[in-house]
């Protein structure tokens, strides 16, 4: 996950190589012109006493393209203007009034995090939706991870009843085993950040959104990852041993 390009703004000549969400290898680059235009609203305000330039709003559009295999992604969002402050050629302070644009929704959808190989595609689903909410309602995206996070639970067996009453999710995550301590505390912080996105008037930005994400990253990894089974698999040779194992364990011997 790239948490800076999800967080900043950026001017139509840098727009942030975002990750192809069909192949994500290629890095998604402008195609065509980029739209952008001021807001009625905004430009009513220019005959104000007080106006000046900071005040305009903007919208924008425009097409991305991949610079791998040619997948097409729309992208549109919000825009303002500000003092643009830099070092000209001579080493000297220059200022000027930028346009800065941040992005509140793509399609396709980008994919904002890393899914270990053997996520399951019932846990992708709502984590895909989850992606698509993070520009526009962090709040959503909170939720939509913490619908995730359920569904995995349910893919490690934990119940989601007892007899004929349902179990809260924070019950289900103190049935896993003791042993899984760590792993019980990823799925609290999601627990909590998602009720939080549930609760109309509650305050969720992008921040909290990204936590929920990037902690949701983790867990998969942790739960489904390969990196995980192979460092399991080298602890248990090492002690096995006794020591070293070297090029054996590299080789599969080990």
């Amino acid at each position: 996950m790239n948490k800076g390009i999800l967080k900043g703004a950026f001017t139509e000549d840098s727009i942030f190589q975002y990750k192809c969400p069909h192949c994500y290898n290629g890095a998604l680059r402008l195609s065509g012109a980029f739209n952008s235009q001021e807001t009625e609203d905004s430009k009513v305000q220019h005959g104000e006493e007080w106006w000046d330039p900071d005040y305009v709003t903007l919208v924008f559009s425009c097409t991305l393209k991949c610079t791998t295999c040619n997948e097409l992604v729309f992208m549109v969002g919000n825009g303002v203007v500000d003092i643009d402050h830099d070092i000209d050629e001579h080493g000297d302070w220059v200022s000027e009034w930028t346009s800065f644009y941040s992005p509140t929704f793509f399609h396709p959808p980008l994919q904002l995090i890393d899914y270990a190989a053997n996520t399951p595609q019932e846990v992708v689903a709502p984590l895909s939706v989850a992606s698509s909410l993070y520009f526009t309602s962090p709040a959503s995206c909170c939720n939509s991870v913490r619908v995730a996070a359920e569904i995995v639970l349910t893919k490690l067996g934990v119940p989601e009843k007892d007899g004929d009453r349902s179990l809260t999710f924070g019950n289900r995550i103190n049935l896993l085993a003791e042993d899984q301590k760590s792993t019980r505390e990823l799925f609290n912080a999601i627990r909590w950040l998602g009720n939080h996105g549930s609760h109309p008037g509650t305050e969720i930005e992008f921040d909290d959104a990204l936590h929920a994400l990037e902690i949701m990253e983790f867990l998969l990894e942790e739960i489904y990852g390969d990196r995980r089974k192979e460092l399991k698999e080298l602890v248990a040779a090492i002690n096995d041993r006794k020591g070293p194992v070297g090029r054996l364990h590299k080789l599969g011997l080990g």
